[in-house]
């Protein structure tokens, strides 16, 4: 990194201060850029300051000016051939800064001059950035209309703060390639998935978790594992997603299949109904009842079918007007095998409450985890009481999911929906289901919350706006 840099004067260690600071609130290369143009310029007092970024072993680009170029600038001032702009060329071969006393009196190659005059150029710096032993690019400064002697402490300190501030380009660079991978990225999920929306936004906001906006030049390593780590985990969700897309396809199956037979037991219930009802005096008693019970059967296999059909509708159905009360009473059909007789139902529906505008299938997979958490936090017996309401001030419905399980523990209630955080023992829970809820909700434009107390039962309370 060089020797160490020391400012001499409160001055020097106030725009030092200031650079660190500008550089930590941002990730974004062009404003790096500007930043260490803006403040190399003030640090050393120079009128003018261009930075240029190295491209390739013959290109150079130029990333910020100051004070800023207008728009419109030829192509040949941004981009630079290294071999047109021999001082350049020679502080990055060399890895040293070089010194241009007085343009006047300097031997410059006619692009140089060219720039020199445009900027009105007098006494320059070259000053390269240099990050484990590789030059990222060169920074210029020089004065404007007179010329002027450098100190040596000026070269040195600028010297050394322009190694001090590669390690922020290349960050900012490595963010600029993380941010074209998630685009890349982005768009293979499009191609796979007609989920798209909800994994872009996914990644957007785990995005906004990723970058560590403290301290980011001295950990740079945890911040590229956190960003490795982002992606394993949109990759995660890419796979859920495609796994989702195949059980709707596999329940909309198995529902064509039941559906068949289902039809040839109505038809031979009907077929005893008229025998029975054409023959009155046959001595079989127990007919009624026995075809109470197939009546009662074809019912219920009947809702089972409705119910599976709805939960594979496709993701990329467009936004419909959704019962709330159907969607819940659905997902507690599809739940009865574990519901029997060992959790009681208490069902507190507000007739008033208005439909909601959503995509069916997702509201039944939100509500589906919602409901199978409950259900495993109960051993044993237990309740289970759903409530909803209307919040008409708001133009909102709430639905309340209070069970008597085991709860949730102060510490670790807010990690429920981070992706893979599960309490449950291994191969028993993803960490996914209230990840993905949570997405649904926000996708709905609604909120979901948690409450709970260790050993006394959890509340989940979700908002989503009516249907105008």
């Amino acid at each position: 990194m060089g020797k160490p840099f020391i400012p001499e004067s409160v001055r020097e260690l106030n725009i030092l201060i200031k650079i660190n600071q500008s550089i930590i609130s941002t990730l974004v290369l062009e404003d790096v850029l500007q930043v260490i143009s803006d403040g190399m310029s003030e640090l050393l007092a120079i009128e003018s300051a261009a930075l240029y970024l190295l491209q390739s072993d013959t290109e150079v680009h130029l990333g910020a000016t100051t004070p800023q170029l207008p728009p419109g600038i030829p192509r040949e001032v941004r981009i630079a051939a290294i071999e047109d702009h021999p001082h350049i060329k020679a502080t990055i071969e060399t890895h040293k800064f070089h010194v241009v006393d007085d343009t006047h009196t300097a031997n410059l190659s006619p692009s140089e001059r060219s720039i020199v005059e445009m900027r009105n150029l007098r006494s320059l710096v070259f000053l390269p950035f240099i990050l484990k032993n590789e030059v990222l690019g060169v920074l210029i400064l020089g004065t404007c209309n007179s010329s002027r002697k450098y100190k040596q402490h000026e070269i040195e300190l600028g010297q050394a703060i322009a190694n001090q501030l590669a390690v922020a380009i290349q960050n900012a660079k490595l963010h600029e390639d993380l941010k074209e991978h998630r685009d890349n990225l982005e768009r293979l999920v499009q191609e796979k998935t007609h989920d798209l929306n909800a994994a872009i936004e996914e990644l957007r906001a785990a995005n906004d978790e990723l970058y560590e906006k403290n301290n980011i030049i001295i950990n740079q390593i945890s911040e590229l594992k956190a960003t490795l780590q982002h992606l394993k985990e949109t990759q995660s969700h890419l796979l859920q997603a495609e796994k989702m897309a195949s059980l709707g396809t596999l329940t909309a199956g198995v529902a064509h299949e039941i559906n068949n037979p289902l039809n040839f037991i109505m038809g031979a219930y009907l077929g005893l109904e008229k025998y029975f009802n054409t023959n009155p005096d046959n001595q079989f008693h127990e007919a009624p009842v026995l075809l109470n019970s197939i009546t009662s059967g074809i019912e219920r296999i009947s809702s089972i079918v409705n119910s599976l059909n709805q939960f594979s509708q496709k993701n990329s159905e467009t936004t419909k007007e959704c019962c709330i009360h159907s969607i819940i009473d659905n997902c507690l059909i599809m739940l009865n095998n574990q519901i029997f007789d060992r959790v009681e139902i208490v069902k507190e529906y507000d007739a008033n409450t208005p439909k909601v505008k959503g995509k069916v299938a997702n509201l039944h997979h939100a509500f589906l985890n919602i409901l199978t958490n409950s259900l495993q936090a109960i051993d044993g017996k237990g309740t289970i009481r759903i409530k909803t309401l209307p919040l008409i001030g708001k133009n909102k419905i709430l639905i309340e999911v209070h069970d008597s399980g085991k709860g949730i523990s102060h510490e670790i209630i807010g990690r429920v929906t981070e992706p893979f955080f599960t309490t449950k023992d291994p191969g028993k829970g993803t960490g996914l289901g209230l990840s993905i809820t949570y997405r649904i909700i926000k996708e709905h434009r609604g909120e979901i919350e948690f409450e709970s107390v260790a050993n006394n039962g959890t509340l989940v309370r979700v908002e989503l706006p009516i249907s105008i």
